[in-house]
């Protein structure tokens, strides 16, 4: 039997950053996980990829795995956003006296790799792969977890970082609230003929947007082409000259003639949301509280932030000499990140309606403020702080 101050169901990225968090205040942690560890000598695909903000690299920075993971990411220095069919674009540029990178293009496994690459490295962390959980109870005093293994683990807090099909979040009954968007995301590797020049492209369709996102060789990009489920189905069966063809099209050849250089992907979209976070001494955090809309890329940096927002609150607790379970505390913190995740989903959601709508009166009206706001700096700087994650209400360690 195993005492400890803290276990942590799910070793994805969110999982693994509050592990860190915890151990350099102190506390011992446990982490399950269902799957296997992540394998250093596994190269980036670049199959599935997240656009990290400023925010995160901070806080990556003070946990000493930012420059790993930078050396297999793509910085990029421009955004360049625009309607298809219409006149409306918008593109951002690092102002002067700013960090010159808007944020960097990494290969999800290999974030995930470097985090526990450090957890590894830490005495009061504790790892269980290739677990399942048997038994999950609290009582007045903690939280039991059994294994599959017969290992039982006693701990005054228990977090669910375990995704969006959370077990956590399922066996502690929590409600959630969800909707399809009735959109796939078509993701891939492809090669471009025009180098990217760092730019993060988007580009809003008819039927869903287009990412094209730089990767570290200058003649590659990951895209997150997200449609409607039918025109997603369609693109996935269409041979691969019959999809470059498309994709070009879709993209207006900003980047000359494309090319896959990948097997295709796809994904269902759908909006989940937790409407209670906390459940005793159980939290949720990252996709097992929420997940969104991926047309503005911000899911792995909110769920980051819920991590770093929570071993915040811990911190807290423990310099008053408080509890770190006191419920007083955890509330505070479902508080903090529902409002952050209920903005997002929001903003989302209000882009998805707003662009996917072709009434020829709302198309002009979206391309002139696409334009106005391009012109307009105040306007202009709200929105890049979103971009770069330096608005909203941040933890400590991520603010500049």
């Amino acid at each position: 039997m195993q005492n400890l101050d803290v276990t942590i169901v799910g070793a994805g990225s969110a999982g693994l950053t509050l592990a860190l968090l915890l151990a350099k205040q102190g506390l011992s942690v446990a982490i399950i996980e269902k799957g296997p560890a992540p394998s250093s000598e596994q190269q980036p695909d670049y199959q599935r990829v997240s656009a990290l903000n400023p925010a995160t690299m901070r806080m990556f920075s003070t946990l000493g795995v930012w420059p790993d993971i930078a050396a297999h990411a793509a910085a990029y220095q421009h955004m360049h956003v625009w309607e298809a069919d219409s006149f409306g674009q918008i593109a951002f540029t690092a102002e002067p006296g700013q960090s010159a990178d808007l944020g960097w293009i990494c290969d999800n496994d290999a974030i995930r790799t470097q985090l526990y690459l450090q957890v590894v490295k830490q005495p009061t962390i504790q790892c269980y792969f290739d677990s399942t959980i048997t038994q999950l109870a609290q009582t007045a005093r903690d939280v039991l977890v059994q294994l599959n293994s017969g290992a039982i683990l006693l701990s005054q807090l228990l977090v669910g970082a375990d995704g969006i099909h959370s077990f956590v979040r399922q066996q502690q009954q929590l409600p959630l609230t969800h909707w399809d968007y009735d959109q796939q995301a078509v993701v891939a590797v492809i090669a471009c003929k025009e180098p990217h020049q760092a730019t993060a492209r988007q580009a809003f369709l008819a039927t869903g947007p287009l990412a094209l996102l730089p990767l570290p060789d200058p003649h590659y990009c990951s895209i997150v082409w997200s449609a409607d489920t039918a025109h997603a189905q369609h693109l996935m069966a269409l041979d691969d000259q019959a999809f470059n063809h498309a994709l070009t099209a879709a993209s207006q050849s900003v980047l000359g003639p494309l090319s896959l250089h990948s097997t295709r992907q796809v994904f269902p979209l759908t909006m989940r949301y937790a409407s209670e976070w906390v459940r005793g001494r159980v939290v949720l955090v990252a996709d097992a509280a929420h997940s969104f809309h991926p047309l503005a890329g911000q899911g792995m940096n909110l769920g980051l932030m819920d991590a770093a927002a929570l071993a915040q609150i811990l911190a807290e607790q423990m310099a008053a000499g408080k509890p770190i379970y006191e419920a007083r505390a955890l509330l505070a913190y479902q508080r903090w990140r529902k409002a952050e995740a209920q903005t997002m989903i929001a903003t989302m959601e209000a882009f998805k309606r707003g662009f996917g709508n072709d009434i020829p009166a709302l198309k002009l009206l979206r391309g002139a403020g696409l334009v106005l706001a391009n012109k307009l700096p105040g306007v202009k700087q709200k929105l890049m702080a979103a971009a770069l994650g330096n608005s909203g209400d941040l933890p400590e360690i991520a603010k500049y």
